[in-house]
């Protein structure tokens, strides 16, 4: 699975989410990518209204 991410870096895809899953590391997405891996913003909640 490594290998298939790793093609999709080189074809240009986003693979972020391999990271977030842990197919990847985020050593292995910079090595991949050339640039370091940022841990995406959690969504914000909202509070319930009424």
């Amino acid at each position: 699975m490594v290998e298939f991410v790793k093609l999709m870096a080189q074809l240009g895809a986003p693979i972020e989410n391999y990271v977030v899953f842990g197919t990847i590391t985020a050593e292995q997405y910079k090595k991949f990518t050339g640039k370091d891996y940022v841990v995406p913003q959690q969504a914000q909640t909202q509070e319930p209204q009424g």
